[in-house]
């Protein structure tokens, strides 16, 4: 409400607010650091209460527009480009037996490197966060660190809440164009915590309990100053200057006259990896993947590569799944569904010493492939004493 209708309303009630005024002269002087909305009697203050009071809604009035400009993104390349740390691994990079990895995993990361450099627009977040996974994972969406880190956005387990989802089932790291957006939303998260885009995507790298940590130590926020001053780990220190030359000469291929996919045209030609383009089904009972695929016709492989996140190649027994499909596969798999058995669980049995998939496919009479199929593991995997195994009743 703009403050002319409001003088017009107080106006309006003005006799009525005098009276009540002086029947409880506190009121005014209770609502004096009020704000405006709640506050009727700004025609009893002094003359300069209500120039304050009027700064108030203009300050107001600004934090509204404030909140619905556009964000402003800081163009990370053109900052720092030219700091010496950031010269440093561009100079690596440049070279030939670097320049040739750099090409590979930007060539076999277009299928997703493009949805990312569509998410990173959308959301308002550096551009230069589309070369992230490379400094990550290598692109890489099967990837486990040594600390337990996986896919190409490299979540720990103790991390992915709530921006993925981890069970016995599913495990969306796997996924990456839902990891994509969980990687963006978290990186948006730390940077409402730190408010500064260099601490936030190398909190990503070293954890925000750390960098807090870090930041109360060596007394400065400053990324570079901590970089100085040694004040953060190794990886932390080099994962803002490796994203940034990595970004550089992508971006930027025609000026350093490197051999590296074309930044521009990629995108506009590849929409519908650019766009994710899919079709959806959703599943609420446990299928294999396989009986899915022989059923409708598509490919196992292309059904696995879709939905990385179905970790035992099948659907969860207790939860939808939105299966993802080539486009124009959704009514094919949905008569698929009709037509072939959901898997039934009757048992979990827990590995002991002595035990192999042989003898436990004996002991319950189903195949040792059916075992494999069920609980996503090889014929030649060294079962865990204590590990749980999935046996089905339904052979596929």
């Amino acid at each position: 409400m703009k403050l002319s209708l409001k003088k017009l309303i107080v106006t309006s009630i003005l006799a009525f607010s005098i009276v009540y005024a002086q029947e409880d002269n506190s009121v005014a002087g209770d609502n004096a650091s009020e704000p405006v909305d709640s506050n009727v009697f700004i025609e009893d203050k002094p003359a300069e209460e209500k120039e304050k009071t009027d700064d108030k809604v203009a300050e107001a009035d600004s934090k509204v527009e404030s909140e619905n400009a556009p964000v402003e993104v800081p163009d990370l390349v053109a900052l720092y480009g030219d700091r010496p740390e950031v010269e440093y691994w561009r100079n690596i990079y440049l070279t030939e037996k670097w320049q040739k990895v750099l090409r590979g995993i930007l060539e076999n990361a277009v299928e997703y490197r493009v949805y990312v450099r569509k998410c990173v627009q959308e959301k308002e977040v550096p551009l230069e966060l589309e070369y992230l996974p490379v400094v990550e994972s290598g692109y890489k969406t099967a990837v486990r660190s040594k600390s337990g880190a996986i896919g190409m956005w490299q979540f720990m387990a103790n991390s992915v809440k709530p921006f993925l989802k981890l069970n016995e089932y599913v495990d969306e790291r796997y996924d990456p164009w839902l990891s994509t957006q969980a990687g963006i939303a978290k990186l948006k998260d730390n940077y409402k915590i730190f408010n500064d885009w260099l601490i936030a995507i190398a909190a990503y790298n070293c954890g925000n309990g750390k960098m807090r940590k870090t930041i109360s130590r060596a007394g400065t926020s400053d990324y570079w100053e901590l970089v100085e001053k040694k004040a953060l780990p190794k990886q932390t220190a080099e994962y803002l200057p490796k994203l940034i030359a990595i970004a550089d000469l992508a971006i930027n291929y025609e000026k350093y006259e490197v051999d590296l996919p074309r930044h521009d045209t990629e995108y506009e030609e590849l929409v519908d990896e650019r766009d994710a383009i899919f079709d959806y089904v959703p599943v609420k009972k446990p299928y294999m993947v396989s009986a899915i695929a022989k059923e409708s016709g598509v490919s196992e492989k292309i059904l696995k590569h879709l939905n990385p996140a179905l970790t035992k190649g099948f659907t969860p027994p207790a939860a939808e799944y939105q299966l993802r499909l080539p486009v124009g596969k959704k009514e094919d798999v949905e008569l698929a569904l009709t037509r072939i058995q959901p898997i039934e669980f009757p048992f979990q049995y827990t590995v002991v010493k002595g035990d192999s998939l042989w003898s436990i496919s004996r002991k319950f009479g189903v195949t040792v492939q059916a075992l494999c199929d069920t609980n996503g593991i090889k014929e030649n995997a060294i079962l865990k004493i204590g590990k749980v195994l999935y046996v089905p009743s339904v052979k596929n």
